[in-house]
This record gives structure tokens, sequence and C-alpha cells, in this order.
């Protein structure tokens, strides 16, 4: 027994010895185990990020492209505008404003919020005059029960609500006034439900500011061309 106790305790501090050694490598490996979990996530984790970062700067260059695009036929639309107008501009019909015995009995009327100012003839008044428009009526359909007695309506442009009035025309003809240094482009024909009506857009650099339309009542407008006689009155403040 004697004898075999020192190999007994050999063999015990062996396994001792062995176990603490596999405790040793079983913690390193669990570290490893740890850090390289760690580090894959991170991996990931960028990856993601480059990812993200990849497609944002796809989309941004998307955009940017875009907004080129956008610009590039912008500026091809004015351009086109810009050759239109000038071409209007030479064959425009030029009207200068009334005398003062066309004029005989007509009111200056001023719209500051449209930025214009012309004169209406006898027998009429405003309805409206603000910053939704110059509205102006026939006093002697005023006073007839049911009727409309708007002859004239100024705006501010409006594309939508001038194509709607433009569709409505059955027959029309096409005209072009310069007035003040403004281009004035419209129709004048006869539209549905309506009877003949007038309407025109102001332009200006391209640009259009105003939409008219007028009601050509009989004998409202005195003798002759009573329409280029309104518009001819036309003043504006730019």
């Amino acid at each position: 027994m004697k004898r075999a106790t020192p190999v007994i305790l050999a063999i015990l501090l062996g396994a001792i010895a062995t176990a603490a050694g596999m405790g040793v490598f079983l913690k390193l490996a669990n570290d490893d185990r740890a850090r390289l979990g760690a580090e894959i996530e991170t991996a990931r984790a960028e990856a993601s990020e480059a990812l993200r970062d990849k497609e944002r700067i796809a989309q941004e260059a998307n955009q940017k492209v875009q907004s080129a695009n956008d610009e590039v036929a912008n500026a091809q639309r004015i351009l086109q505008q810009l050759e239109e107008e000038q071409r209007l501009l030479v064959d425009a019909k030029q009207l200068s404003k009334p005398s003062a015995r066309e004029l005989r009995g007509w009111q200056s009327t001023f719209s500051l919020p449209l930025g214009l100012s012309l004169f209406l003839p006898p027998r009429t008044s405003i309805e409206t005059n603000d910053a939704q428009g110059l509205i102006a009526i026939t006093q002697a359909i005023a006073t007839s029960t049911g009727a409309d007695a708007r002859w004239l309506s100024v705006t501010r442009y409006d594309e939508r609500r001038d194509q709607e009035l433009e569709q409505s025309f059955t027959t029309s003809t096409p005209y072009a006034y310069l007035v003040n240094g403004r281009l004035v482009i419209g129709r004048i024909g006869t539209m549905v439900d309506q009877g003949s009506l007038a309407l025109f857009r102001v332009q200006r650099v391209a640009t259009s500011t105003h939409l008219l339309w007028i009601k050509p009542t009989a004998g409202l407008l005195g003798s002759g061309n009573g329409i280029e006689r309104l518009l001819g009155t036309m003043e504006f403040a730019e």
C-alpha cells in the first residue's frame, strides 16, 4: 500500500494538472470564440453600413441626375417659350391707348393686388376688386332676375382655368396683341352655354401673369372693335 501511494499521488497530480490545463485551454477557446463572434458581428455591421452608404450614394446620384435632367428640360421649355414669344412679338398687333373721345364716359379702374389698371365703359360697375380678381358687371343685366351680369373677369394667371375655358370653345379665332410691352394672347369665339366670349392671357418674358375673359355684350364696348379698345386701356405696374 505504501508503495502504491506515490503512484496514486502521481496519478492524481497528473489528473489535476491535466484538468487545469484543459480548463485553461477551454477558457482560451471560449475567449477566442467570443472574440471571433464579436469580430463577425462587427464585420456584418460594417458590411451593412457600407451597403447602406452605397445605396445612399446611388440614390443621391440618381437624385442629382434627375434634378439636372429637370433643369435641362425646364431650360429647354423656357427657351421654346422665349422663341415663341419672339415670334409672337413680331406678329402681334400693337394696341395704343384709345383717344379721350373714344373713352368718353369710361371710368379708370385700378387693381392694386393684380398690379394693373384699365378703363371700363358706361353702364357697368365693379362687383369684385380684391386679391382674388377684378369682376365687372353690366348694370342693365344685373337688374334682371337670375341673369348673369358678369362681362369681364381679370385674375392672376391660372393654367388649369385657362385650359378649361379654352377647351369650352366650339369655334374660335386666335389673336395676339402687344399692349404696353406685354403680350396679350388668346382667342375670340363661341363657347358652350356661354355664347360669344374672348379669352386672353397676359404674358411677359415667357411668363403668364394674368387671365382675362370678356363677354362682348352688344354695344357695351362702343362701336368698332370694342375688345381691342378695352385691351388698349390696360396698364401694368411692372
